[in-house]
């Protein structure tokens, strides 16, 4: 297996976590597990351990999963329900990739969009707002980009711009739109444009978003933030810095500290369930340890 750093290998202990119908992990049993499955050494395990913990740190209550001496263990019954958790599985190279599907399905991109608005929408506190502009629409956004804008502009209460819209696009690069109107309803408010993404390959996704563009089709007087949300955890690093000089970086823990604490509902709640019962027949050894 590729790409055994500690970020790697602390979601893979994650997902073992929540695939296991036991809620405790021994260390011992990990380093089996992560020798035989993951081709990782204790040291490279022992790292790994300690992300989860200084995940914990950043999280909170949000973390569904807690490090104990020296057993990993789920921290909620219910951890499966999680934002954190959801995101966990959408991740490219963790498990739910490399067992069940190598490209995202339609599904997996809907719940991440679905993920992000619910976090976004508290980037400016409790009044914030967001929608999903993806494709298919469940909030009712007309299937043509020309109809789209005008929808959305109304949605947001601010004027269409006089652009072209060629109406064979899809989103202009954005999936999810969040906004904070001021209670006196007049525009001039702060607005991001998120682009999500589940490629492994975040720097080519980063310049997706055309502000020129997006200026054009809606009169916002102030220029918009322009975010990229993943699921993947991103160490500090030139990645990170490349990708922070292009927009603001939504990763797994971001979005994971803006979302509401506590268990999802709906449908990315059941995906996220029947994917780690699929899993459960998947994860080699997972359940003998």
């Amino acid at each position: 297996m590729t790409g055994l750093d500690r970020e790697f290998l602390a979601d893979w202990i994650e997902c073992a976590l929540l695939v296991r119908r036991g809620r405790a992990l021994g260390f011992d049993a990990l380093y089996g597990y992560a020798d035989e499955v993951l081709e990782a050494g204790a040291a490279q395990v022992s790292l790994a351990v300690a992300q989860m913990t200084k995940r914990a740190q950043v999280l909170g209550e949000a973390y569904p999963f807690m490090v104990h001496g020296d057993v990993a263990v789920r921290g909620k019954a219910n951890a499966v329900d999680y934002p954190y958790s959801g995101l966990l599985l959408l991740a490219p190279g963790g498990p739910v990739r490399h067992h069940l599907w190598a490209s995202p399905t339609e599904e997996m991109v809907v719940a991440f969009e679905r993920l992000t608005e619910v976090s976004v929408q508290h980037l400016w506190g409790e009044s914030g707002r967001a929608v999903r502009f993806g494709w298919p629409s469940e909030a009712g956004r007309p299937p043509s980009f020309d109809e789209a804008v005008p929808w959305l502009a109304q949605k947001m209460g601010i004027a269409v711009g006089a652009g072209y819209r060629q109406p064979r696009r899809k989103d202009g690069g954005v999936d999810v739109v969040a906004w904070r109107p001021f209670p006196d309803g007049r525009p001039g408010f702060p607005i991001a444009l998120v682009q999500c993404t589940l490629q492994e390959n975040l720097v080519a996704k980063a310049s997706d978003v055309d502000i020129r563009l997006w200026a054009s089709w809606l009169s916002m007087d102030l220029e918009p933030v322009i975010a990229l949300a993943t699921p993947k955890t991103i160490r500090q690093g030139t990645v990170w810095d490349e990708l922070a000089l292009k927009g603001m970086v939504l990763e797994r823990l971001r979005l994971t500290g803006l979302a509401p604490v506590g268990p999802m509902t709906g449908a990315t709640a059941g995906w996220c369930v029947q994917t780690v019962e699929r899993l459960r027949g998947t994860m080699r050894g997972v359940e003998g340890l």
